[in-house]
């Protein structure tokens, strides 16, 4: 009588075990799912994609964790990676060129939430510049069958706001230039034109003076075209100041979320260490992106397509 209770008694364990073990790797699945689908994915435009990076954000992204009480990642995404990643739904919030921004709002639905202040100022602007010591150019005209060197096509700070200066003095530089040739890096143009590689470029507003100040170049070998006046504005500039880098959401991410992210961001203070590890001196209410639309229509470029030219 033992024996066959035994036997029953085993054969009990034989069919309930599997089934506790795979209801055991049902709730663990069930876990990882809410825990994957309540992770909040912010994409951040890096210009040298993961080196440094998380040493620059890590700060930001725990004090987000901790006052939105979610799981939040910050991803490095270069240029050519900000619009699939929002296409594909891969991010939840970005930060952007204001071109490629305007491309992601007019066709994925996307939408400002903060305008990131890279300096003191909430605005940015792009340089135009040659040699020092080259005499024949000075102003736009003089540019004529020269060469000349941009960031990708697409770029807003790197190209889009030079060729507006050139259409705003009337010329169209695709005809003027001997070649228009482009680079993946600012740091890059500048040294083109200080090896003569080619005879004047232009990048974003403070590209300059961040190589002055790390001793990669003297200011003293650069002369500036074009150079305008902005009072409050700490850079040399050439272009009218447009509104800085957005960071902006996804059609599909809740407007409470982004309304409570914006909030914890616009708390940071200047001199908190986590802005400062940023490099970023805050975020403010995003500003009108209206005036990068109307520059986008008048270019030959338009908005950001992903192409290199």
């Amino acid at each position: 009588m033992t024996k066959k209770i035994l036997i029953v008694i085993t054969l009990l364990l034989t069919i309930i075990e599997p089934s506790f073990a795979a209801q055991d790797r049902t709730d663990r699945t069930t876990t990882t799912a809410t825990v994957t689908d309540d992770e909040v994915k912010i994409g951040i435009l890096s210009w040298r994609g993961p080196l440094g990076f998380k040493k620059r954000w890590q700060a930001t992204e725990n004090y987000l964790t901790q006052t939105l009480d979610r799981k939040i990642t910050f991803l490095p995404l270069e240029f050519k990676e900000i619009l699939p990643a929002v296409k594909a739904g891969e991010v939840d919030f970005f930060t952007a060129d204001p071109s490629m921004f305007i491309s992601a709002k007019n066709e994925y639905g996307a939408s400002e939430v903060l305008t990131m202040k890279l300096s003191h100022t909430d605005s940015v602007g792009a340089v135009l510049f040659t040699r020092a010591d080259n005499h024949k150019i000075n102003k736009l005209y003089d540019l004529n069958q020269k060469k000349f060197g941009a960031l990708q096509r697409w770029s807003f700070g790197g190209w889009q706001m030079a060729e507006k200066e050139f259409r705003n003095a009337g010329i169209d530089p695709y005809s003027l230039l001997h070649t228009l040739r482009f680079f993946d890096k600012p740091q890059s143009v500048v040294y083109a034109v200080l090896s003569r590689k080619v005879d004047a470029g232009t990048v974003p507003a403070s590209i300059l003076e961040r190589m002055v100040r790390t001793k990669k170049i003297d200011m003293a070998d650069i002369k500036i075209l074009r150079k305008k006046d902005h009072p409050g504005f700490p850079y040399v500039c050439s272009t009218e100041l447009y509104p800085s880098f957005p960071l902006a959401k996804t059609a599909a991410t809740d407007q409470k979320l982004a309304d409570h992210l914006a909030a914890a961001l616009r708390d940071l203070q200047p001199k908190d260490k986590i802005l400062q590890a940023a490099r970023i001196k805050g975020w403010v209410a995003p500003l009108d992106y209206t005036p990068i639309e109307v520059v986008q229509s008048q270019l030959r470029g338009g908005g950001y397509t992903g192409r290199r030219y």
